[in-house]
């Protein structure tokens, strides 16, 4: 009886402790976790790693499409909605011409006001006509004068050329490794005759053909 009263009683003393013991962890745990807000930004960084690492990747140039009527290649950001755009439609739309990293012209920092100060300006055109520096009509009434110099940033040729089957809303890059649809010249921090990325927006289809 002896041995069996023994070895009964040793789980029945141990019990108690194991029990506290994983109370305290779990009250431990509890208390960590409270200390911490709810998302914390250590629980969000792969994710947030993610969304910067897919921002900053670059479109494999294999996934651009090229036109048959210029021999330009495109690839479409966002389709944008409504009609497609073509030839003889005039349209509102922002522009980029990207270079290693660098916004070299742009419509988004087109006019230098007071103090340094540059707004955007939308840039109009004729679809499949040539284009030149120049502002939407009535631009200067709207701004009341503020800006200085008389024309905004001269778009490359390809912004007429590629803008064709785009849509309201919709944006797209181009890939511009022809001189003449580029800046022959150079402009800015881009070399003459250089490739470039020419990003486009279109904000609006003032007249359809």
């Amino acid at each position: 009886m002896a041995v069996h009263n023994s070895s009964s009683s040793q789980p029945t003393a141990e019990a108690p402790a194991l029990s506290r013991r994983a109370m305290g962890t779990a009250f431990l745990g509890a208390a960590v976790a409270l200390t911490l807000p709810a998302g914390s930004a250590q629980a969000n960084l792969p994710e947030v790693t993610f969304k910067k690492d897919l921002k900053k990747r670059k479109i494999p140039e294999e996934d651009y499409v090229e036109l048959p009527a210029n021999g330009l290649r495109v690839y479409d950001l966002n389709e944008g909605s409504g009609p497609a755009i073509k030839a003889g439609d005039r349209i509102i739309v922002h522009f980029d011409c990207m270079y290693r990293g660098l916004d070299v012209v742009s419509s988004r920092s087109s006019r230098l006001l007071g103090g340094n100060r540059t707004i955007s300006e939308p840039y109009e055109f004729i679809v499949g006509e040539p284009v030149y520096a120049a502002s939407i009509p009535n631009f200067g009434e709207n701004a009341n004068g503020m800006y200085a110099g008389g024309s905004g940033p001269k778009p490359p040729q390809a912004l007429s050329l590629s803008a064709v089957g785009m849509k309201r809303g919709g944006r797209r890059s181009i890939l511009v490794d022809k001189a003449e649809l580029g800046y022959p010249k150079g402009v800015n921090e881009l070399p003459a005759g250089e490739k470039f990325e020419l990003k486009i927006e279109v904000l609006s289809i003032a007249s359809s053909k």
